[in-house]
């Protein structure tokens, strides 16, 4: 007898497959998460010239035993696992190519913060079992810092960020930054929008791994408030997008063709796009917030980004001053961040990884019965990696929210290897 479940297209779900045996305990997910409990900004810790933030120390302490896992016998490497170890590889050539030896230890924290991110995620979190091992200290870790974005908001400043920052004596942090009369909050993020694409990301995983519909709704609702908080355009765009995303699939649950029939319908709009406006990334950039002024400013970045880009567009500037009053100021994008110190080559890279963790897996096997949250599973971390590429293209990543994006990837990608090689 064989079990099929719906919707197979873009990797989400796939033909019944047995759960995979492998466990582990939930002190791995805690030492991973606890860049999110500590700020990165406001607790750190210097070792000769490193700069350790807390997230940077969990993924030390986890990445030996990690790749370990992950290379023992009954593991299988996949494409993404190469396509993660050479984006590392292309940041740190690029670098060192453009600066040389003074852009080794900013590089090497990068590099540390995705491919560690990543390795951790792929060793430790193999299998449904597993991957529910990573999620309930993530709700917990989730739940409390929405309370702490709630006391920033109601306090009417960064309040979290300043009692960190007075208990370990670091510098200050950022001015409190006003929308609609109340405070952006932040908690304990370097940023308000980081917080709110935390939440989007956040949202999306747990609407759609929480089996109970109670449940659903009480962790939902919960990042949708914790993204509401921030104030922030392009996040709280992008969770109704997951909001939508749910009802779509909750909607159309035993139409196997829903997913293949939702990337034709968005390849469409984009075709159309592309044909209609005169300026089609400028149009999809400054549909991302709210704000026609911000929109406009985000079109200025991405025109000049783009100009400097062309200039070195192997090998980028590494961290060097640009010359230009505002891409030295800000840039709000991650795509263009990486493309300006490392090149496009590494955006190629980073996309491919992405695109490689949630591949459709071919449907080989017969008679067999899969963890029944695995489906919700891995449409929840495909969901997670693509509103992180979407997201990105108004929001820079920097901190725990770049590790968070490789640990996503790197679960999504176990979730593949478990698919493709049942135990």
């Amino acid at each position: 007898m064989s079990v099929t479940v719906a919707g197979g297209e873009f990797g989400l779900t796939s033909t019944a497959l047995p759960q995979a045996a492998e466990r582990c305990s939930k002190l791995p997910a805690w030492l991973l998460l606890m860049g999110l409990i500590l700020p990165a900004a406001q607790v750190q810790l210097y070792l000769a010239d490193a700069k350790l933030t807390v997230g940077r120390i969990g993924i030390l302490l986890l990445i030996i035993p990690a790749a370990a896992r992950l290379l023992r016998t009954g593991r299988h490497i996949l494409a993404s696992d190469y396509l993660a170890c050479a984006v590392a590889a292309w940041m740190f050539a690029a670098a060192t190519y453009t600066s040389g030896s003074s852009a080794i230890s900013s590089t090497a924290a990068e590099s540390l913060e995705f491919l560690g991110g990543y390795i951790v995620a792929r060793g430790f979190f193999f299998g449904p079992a597993a991957i529910q091992s990573f999620i309930q200290p993530f709700k917990i870790v989730t739940a409390y810092i929405v309370l702490l974005a709630l006391f920033d908001n109601l306090s009417g400043r960064l309040i979290v960020q300043q009692m960190f920052s007075a208990a370990f004596g670091s510098y200050a942090p950022l001015s409190p930054d006003y929308r609609l009369y109340w405070v952006r909050a932040a908690s304990t993020f370097d940023h308000p929008i980081l917080l709110g694409t935390y939440c989007t990301v956040a949202c999306a995983i747990l609407l759609f791994s929480e089996q109970r519909p109670l449940s659903r709704m009480l962790w939902g609702g919960l990042c949708v408030f914790g993204c509401l908080l921030s104030l922030s355009s392009a996040p709280l765009l992008s969770c109704l997008l997951v909001l939508m995303l749910y009802l779509y699939n909750t909607a159309l649950k035993q139409t196997s063709g829903r997913w293949r029939a939702l990337q034709v319908c968005l390849a469409t709009i984009v075709l159309v796009i592309l044909a209609v406006a005169n300026h089609p990334l400028g149009w999809i950039i400054s549909h991302l917030t709210f704000d026609p002024v911000s929109g406009y400013f985000r079109m200025l970045i991405w025109d000049a980004a783009t100009q400097k880009i062309m200039y070195s567009p192997f090998t980028g500037y590494a961290f060097a001053l640009l010359n230009h009053d505002i891409l030295d100021t800000t840039i709000d994008s991650v795509w263009l961040v990486f493309a300006l110190r490392f090149g496009l080559p590494m955006i190629f890279l980073l996309i491919l990884t992405n695109i490689a963790s949630i591949l459709p897996v071919k449907k080989r096997f017969k008679g067999v019965m899969e963890d029944p949250s695995a489906s919700g599973l891995r449409i929840a971390f495909t969901v997670a990696v693509v509103m992180l590429m979407f997201t990105g293209l108004t929001v820079h990543y920097w901190n725990y929210l770049w590790i968070f994006w490789g640990v996503c990837i790197g679960i999504r990608a176990s979730l593949r290897e478990s698919a493709m090689y049942p135990v």
